[in-house]
């Protein structure tokens, strides 16, 4: 059965502790990947390589994590249904600590494989964000979901807010050290979870599990009548926003001259809002108003803030349009998660969540997989695609939920 705990309060902190040192360590090593690639004195190319190769090879490395999550995510979130939430989280964190390991071994040896491995390894481990939405599921009220999420997000935010500062620094010690401290963080997570968090789940439900749960759950996602929607939605909002957001240190590094560092100091100060918003900021909004209702308004207008990027060439304009640009996402993924959770039953909501990240996991790595390559041809394509997928989203949610949006 789920817990509702007598005082859920301890190991929601946990659990938020758990997003926060993850994405810091993502975080860490988020933006040195296109300085690596790009930067004319880097080890892994020589001179003469194409922008367009070397966009390519971005695209594969930043597509390596998110595919590789695809894949272990559904099977995580399934399995933590069936055997509880606390082995999950302990064994994947002991799969991402060795991709780190790996990566870092790359980074020395200068070898892409290596480093594209070990990248996979650390996609397979990150599978674990099904548990960890499953788990606040699991201790949370329905009308405290999407606080909780919100939460949940802020935890991410201000990970991600330090980690791309570190890492940006870190790396003039060299690229692997961001790698390593990613390593330690890992170790420091993993530690916390076995000595401070108690189990949330102990149903033990059997399940079925294959490799292509992954494609069965894209499959799944699509069949469920009052989600299809949704999680088709879902799909081109993160294509989109995986877009913009990854590749658009390469317009910075090619356009503003930007070095590793100001990247890092930029990735810091989106999170830094994202953070603020995701935990005070969207707080009076979420209360007031049915998830649906801000889910659509947020999509709507994001487009306003990335479009227009098209008519600058200051880099200072990036000050202003990315505080806005967070506080639209962090109202996005809270709320959508809040809908989809409360769409089943307690006994399901690691497979849903699963399914979620499912969906999640194949944007994020279909983006840049498929779209990597047209960086080295326009330095513009991450604002023309994401804002492009932004405006599809919108036309998808408003044709399945119209109905249910004009009784509101």
């Amino acid at each position: 059965m789920t817990i509702k705990a007598k005082s859920n309060k301890f190991p929601l902190f946990i659990l938020l502790l758990t997003n926060f040192l993850d994405w810091m360590s993502i975080g860490l090593v988020y933006p040195i990947f296109s300085a690596m690639i790009f930067q004319q004195d880097a080890d892994f190319f020589s001179i003469e390589t194409s922008d367009f190769a070397r966009g390519a090879w971005l695209g594969v490395l930043l597509a390596a994590g998110p595919l590789a999550q695809f894949f272990s995510s559904p099977i995580v979130g399934t399995l933590s249904d069936q055997k509880g939430r606390k082995p999950l989280l302990k064994n994947t964190l002991l799969i991402i600590i060795f991709g780190y390991l790996l990566c870092s071994v790359g980074v020395w040896a200068e070898s892409l494989f290596l480093l594209l491995i070990g990248r996979l390894i650390v996609g397979v481990g990150t599978g674990n964000a099904a548990v960890v939405y499953a788990a606040i599921a699991d201790i949370s009220k329905t009308e405290d979901k999407a606080k909780n999420f919100g939460l949940s997000s802020m935890a991410c935010g201000i990970g991600f807010c330090i980690g791309p500062f570190l890492g940006g620094s870190l790396s003039s010690w060299g690229f692997a050290t961001p790698f390593l401290f990613s390593m330690l963080f890992s170790i420091i997570n993993l530690s916390l979870l076995i000595f401070w968090f108690d189990e949330t789940h102990h149903v033990r439900r059997n399940v079925q599990l294959s490799l292509t749960l992954g494609l069965k759950n894209l499959k799944k996602a699509f069949k469920i009548p009052t989600l299809r929607a949704l999680f088709l939605c879902f799909f081109f909002f993160c294509v989109g926003w995986s877009f913009y957001w990854e590749f658009i240190p390469v317009t910075w590094i090619q356009e503003y001259h930007l070095t590793t560092s100001q990247v890092g100091n930029f990735f810091a100060y989106g999170a830094a809002f994202y953070a603020l918003s995701s935990g005070l900021l969207i707080r009076p909004i979420v209360n007031r108003f049915q998830p649906l209702t801000v889910f659509l308004v947020a999509l709507i207008l994001l487009p306003f803030v990335i479009f227009p990027l098209l008519l600058h060439s200051n880099i200072s304009v990036f000050w202003v349009y990315i505080p806005i640009q967070q506080f639209l996402i962090a109202l996005v993924f809270p709320t959508g998660a809040t809908i989809i959770s409360n769409s089943v039953n307690e006994d399901s909501q690691g497979e849903m969540m699963g399914i979620l990240q499912s969906v999640d996991s194949f944007a994020f790595g279909s983006s840049p997989l498929l779209a990597g390559a047209f960086v080295g041809l326009s330095t513009q394509a991450p604002v023309v695609v994401s804002g492009g997928c932004m405006v599809l989203a919108c036309l998808i949610l408003l044709s399945g939920y119209r109905k249910k949006l004009l009784k509101r």
